[in-house]
């Protein structure tokens, strides 16, 4: 004896008076509901990422090794360790390294840290010396987006040898 609406009366209902309030919202804002829709659009942004290679360090020429790197290009070239995706851009996990001894003849003299797609692309760098007996470096780095992050390595003679990886990032550090 009271009202008891079925729950599938309910859901017909229900779904007829949603469609019903978009169609209405379309003829009763017109332009300006096309305008707000067209405004949220824009608001997602596209990500352009930089793919573009370090081509020079203070004047000197970057070697990037394409295809099959020599036996002594190995133990120039640095390894990278980065994750794939990065979870939070704010602390981004970063290890590179070098094969070659740290001898006074040749040594690693410094490590560049490079993300074209931030505003201030050098992230930072690490100068060493034979004393440190291995080119080796592990810290954090702050990622906007999804970039690929490039690792020079300037050896004692002034030659500058690099490696890339590209990392995801789900949220933006800086």
């Amino acid at each position: 004896m009271g009202n008891n609406v079925s729950r599938r009366d309910f859901m017909k209902k229900t779904a007829i008076l949603g469609t019903a309030a978009i169609i209405g919202s379309d003829v009763i804002l017109g332009e300006a509901g096309k305008a707000i829709a067209k405004s949220k659009k824009t608001l997602i942004k596209t990500i352009k990422i930089n793919k573009s290679y370090v081509k020079e360090v203070n004047g000197k020429k970057v070697t990037w090794v394409k295809g099959t790197p020599t036996a002594e290009e190995k133990l120039l070239i640095p390894k990278i360790r980065l994750p794939l995706i990065a979870q939070n851009g704010a602390m981004v996990p970063l290890t590179m390294e070098v094969g070659l001894p740290m001898k006074p003849q040749k040594y690693l003299k410094t490590f560049y840290i490079y993300d074209l797609n931030n505003p201030h692309s050098v992230q930072g760098w690490f100068d060493l010396s034979p004393e440190n007996a291995k080119g080796y470096i592990s810290t954090r780095i702050k990622l906007q987006q999804e970039s690929y992050v490039q690792i020079i390595a300037e050896y004692s003679d002034g030659s500058l040898f690099g490696a890339r990886k590209l990392v995801k990032v789900t949220v933006g550090g800086c």
